[in-house]
């Protein structure tokens, strides 16, 4: 990647020599380092009379716990919801026209209708960009270059790979005396052969994080089939994972029946009289307030070469993905979602210095409900009452915003600073509800 990346956004809070060059901060950290140190997020978002993620097996109804009847909406669906930021818009927010490329390192992997083998097996550039890695390692013992990629690359069957040098040993002339004496040799060959059919492996994966954008932050799997079938480098582990969103309270399912005045076929025509209305369902629900937990880690970084470039795309991407922004436009959901909340716990070190549970204990968001025996309800005002959320309203909440200090010795989550005037956490409220309360250093106790 150049050096001379720069941050489209700051939303990791940086302070610049120059505001015109966001190279580099003033610690002397840059947009193109991989990222050191451990994240851990909450993300809130609302769903209003829409269907935030329907599932497939029950109609497309909304997902609920059974037990609880909590909403859910899961992992893959706020990945892909992430996917579709950056399939719509290049990572400084403008527009991709249509037909355009992508920008470099933001091609998308996982796209409506692709298939992997393909992507792998028949992408020239891909196989180019792993040449180019795989010249670039510097290992005692092993030479890079034209003659030894030839012997590694993965996009070329390994039985293709090694058929000259063993056409070569089946047609060599010797006595039982030499097959001896060479049998050493070739046992030592065949170890450095499989130490070069690792480094192209190697170089292949790298390739692909380079490339596509969700392998760097999510990971994938591409062991299945393709050029790394089989291999340990398929298991690509991303450095951000999400939970699964609930609501923090039930959710009133919606179910609407509608109408189509128009018919798909000819057939469903003449089965038709003079109304050609047909009849569908539309389902959703009517508040929910739901609740993520994102964590991101920077050992996985260092193997996947996510940058603080993409970190600051990546908190673009949450800012903007939901439906309040019409990036994540859908019938069932036109503009129904909105994010309401985004607190990024910031680590000094790359472990960690808090147990993750003991941050997201801090931000704290409930239901403000009255007591109407023998229940706790939601006002609605001229002495009504619901068991079910109705907006944003119905909740109140407060997070930490600054300096934190976690001592491991005795487990207390101190607000601001130490004795000696050190922390070792920054909370940051990227996005927060202005009437909601935004607990300073000052603010709280230690816990």
């Amino acid at each position: 990647m150049s050096e001379e990346i720069q941050l489209h956004h700051n939303l990791l809070g940086w302070e610049f020599d120059d505001q015109n060059k966001r190279v580099q901060n003033k610690q002397g950290k840059k947009a193109s380092e991989t990222v050191k140190e451990r994240h851990d997020i909450v993300l809130l978002f609302g769903a209003t009379k829409c269907n935030p993620n329907g599932d497939p097996d029950s109609g497309n109804m909304p997902r609920v716990q059974p037990d609880s009847l909590r909403g859910l909406v899961t992992d893959v669906c706020l990945k892909r919801k992430v996917r579709n930021v950056f399939a719509l818009f290049y990572p400084d927010g403008t527009p991709i026209p249509q037909d355009s490329p992508a920008q470099a390192r933001y091609d998308l992997f996982v796209r409506e209708g692709a298939v992997f083998e393909r992507l792998l097996a028949k992408n020239n550039s891909l196989e180019a960009r792993a040449k180019e890695i795989f010249m670039g390692y510097k290992v005692e013992g092993l030479t890079f270059d034209e003659k030894s990629w030839k012997l590694a690359n993965p996009a070329v069957e390994k039985k293709t790979r090694r058929g000259k040098q063993s056409e070569a040993a089946d047609g060599s002339e010797g006595t039982p005396e030499d097959s001896k004496e060479e049998a050493q040799p070739k046992k030592a060959g065949k170890a450095v052969d499989k130490r070069y059919d690792e480094f192209g492996e190697r170089a292949f994966r790298d390739a692909l994080c380079q490339t596509y954008f969700d392998v760097r932050y999510f990971g994938q799997v591409v062991s299945t089939e393709g050029p790394l079938k089989g291999s340990f480098y398929g298991q690509i582990r991303g450095p951000v994972q999400f939970t699964f969103a609930e609501s923090l309270d039930k959710v009133l399912p919606l179910d609407a029946t509608i109408t189509r005045c128009a018919v798909a076929s000819e057939k469903e025509a003449e089965k038709k009289d003079d109304d050609n209305r047909t009849m569908g369902r539309k389902f959703g629900v009517d508040y929910g307030l739901y609740r993520c937990h994102i964590h991101f880690s920077p050992a996985f970084a260092a193997k996947t070469g996510f940058t603080y470039y993409d970190l600051d795309n990546f908190f673009f991407a949450l800012t903007r993905m939901f439906g309040d922004y019409n990036v994540d436009i859908a019938a069932a959901r036109a503009g129904g979602m909105r994010l309401v909340g985004l607190v990024d716990f910031q680590h000094q070190s790359a472990l960690g210095n808090a147990p993750a549970h003991r941050l997201f204990e801090r931000v704290n968001v409930s239901g403000k409900r009255v007591e109407r025996n023998p229940k706790m309800l939601f006002s609605r005002g001229n002495d009504e009452y619901s068991e079910f959320p109705a907006g944003l309203h119905d909740y109140d909440g407060e997070a930490p915003e600054g300096d934190l200090y976690f001592n491991e010795r005795d487990g207390k989550l101190i607000p601001g600073k130490n004795k000696e005037g050190t922390s070792n956490i920054t909370a940051r409220l990227l996005v927060w509800p202005e009437r909601w309360r935004r607990l300073g250093p000052q603010s709280g106790t230690a816990s």
